[in-house]
């Protein structure tokens, strides 16, 4: 079985800023075990009245990020 998805990390502050780091966690079962797996996606800054994210990858699709940055309320 194998099963990923994103979830939002603990938020930190600096100054005026707060800063949600976006996660994906894979996870693998197989018969003779299983293993997780975390890797970074995104960073999304939000700040007074703007909000915009800082993708890991180059490249990345915008209507992906427009979802990732939807997860932050």
């Amino acid at each position: 079985m194998k099963n990923q998805e994103i979830k939002v990390g603990k938020p930190f502050k600096i100054e005026n800023r707060v800063f949600y780091p976006l996660v994906k966690i894979f996870h693998c079962k197989h018969h003779d075990g299983e293993f997780y797996s975390l890797s970074p996606v995104a960073i999304v800054v939000v700040e007074e009245e703007m909000k915009y994210i800082l993708p890991m990858e180059e490249g990345a699709d915008l209507e992906k990020l427009k979802d990732l940055m939807d997860m932050i309320q």
